[in-house]
């Protein structure tokens, strides 16, 4: 079958128009962005449990730290003076509680009144008038007294028993104090700062050192709408690209976008929060590679497809770009 010059023409023209639009497609598969700030993934200000004196600082500014390593040390002389004389308080209530000698007590001296007023008592249905009626009525009230011995003496161990409970919940309350002196790192990161010394006071609640995350830093942009529309951003995955300083080479991280804002800027930007894995100067091992505060570029790679737990990321931004 022959092609005809006419459709021979619209054929190319249409080949032409499809390696155009698939060059276009291609062109804007990725975006960049360079209006970006680095940031810690997450940064703690550790702060003190409880109030007191520093005894030891276990850190060094700028070092590595592994999570739930000792950052610093309060003091817990008089602390320890206290568990002890709780502990010996508990012992002795235990011992208490224990003992039931009064019980036991308690038991035979009314086992023995009911015997008296039934021995007394089978005399004088024998012998009439053998026993005189108030002679009995004294052994019912030493029977009564005898049970409401008994009962006391059960209601003071149940009481003993409280106490044993209340001083168990001293000495662990003071057991938890003395955990709290020792101030410990929630992550595995850097030391930013120490903002005590040895010898130092610290009130409860004051940040005694803050320690950041750089294994994972976040990436804040601000990206125009029209490039990369924000409904189809959410997963996507992107790569972020520097100069290095030390050794002049550039060098690339990869990661995904987190999360955005829901908020289109006055000039139809938003903002876009992303998540790059860092890794070690494989020349430095002591040296990351990324660190915040770095001026980078970002492309997005819109063409990719959403990953499967997008909606899950590993962690939200907790800053917002400025």
């Amino acid at each position: 079958m022959k092609i005809r010059p006419f459709a021979s023409g619209w054929l190319a023209v249409l080949a032409s128009l499809t390696t155009l639009c698939s060059g276009f497609a291609a062109e804007h598969s990725t975006i960049e962005v360079t209006d970006c700030v680095v940031r810690f993934a997450e940064e703690v200000h550790v702060p003190s449990v409880e109030s007191g004196r520093v005894a030891a600082v276990n850190v060094k500014l700028n070092e590595p730290i592994d999570r739930n390593a000792t950052i610093a040390r309060l003091d817990d002389r008089t602390l320890k003076i206290r568990h002890r004389a709780s502990t010996l308080r508990l012992d002795h209530s235990r011992r208490t509680a224990m003992d039931d000698v009064e019980l036991r007590y308690a038991e035979t001296a009314l086992a023995e009144a009911e015997a008296e007023l039934d021995s007394n008592r089978s005399i004088h249905n024998d012998v009439s008038g053998a026993i005189p009626l108030s002679h009995l009525r004294r052994l019912r009230l030493a029977v009564e007294r005898g049970e409401l011995e008994v009962a006391l003496a059960k209601k003071r161990r149940v009481e003993a028993q409280v106490e044993v409970e209340m001083r168990e919940a001293d000495v662990a309350m003071l057991d938890d104090q003395l955990r709290n002196l020792e101030i410990t790192s929630p992550l595995a990161g850097t030391v930013l700062e120490i903002s005590r010394s040895p010898g130092e006071w610290i009130e409860k609640g004051e940040a005694i050192a803050t320690v950041a995350r750089l294994d994972r830093l976040h990436i804040h942009a601000l990206v125009r709408q029209e490039s990369l529309p924000a409904g189809q951003c959410k997963g996507l995955p992107i790569s972020v690209h520097w100069i290095d300083s030390h050794s002049g080479v550039e060098r690339t991280l990869r990661g995904t976008v987190l999360s955005l804002d829901p908020q289109i800027l006055a000039d139809a930007r938003y903002r876009l929060h992303a998540e790059v894995i860092n890794r070690r100067d494989e020349n430095d091992p002591s040296r990351w590679q990324l660190v915040p505060g770095t001026e980078v570029r970002m492309q997005v790679y819109a063409n990719q497809p959403v990953s499967a737990n997008a909606s899950t990321p590993t962690s939200s931004p907790s800053e917002r770009l400025r």
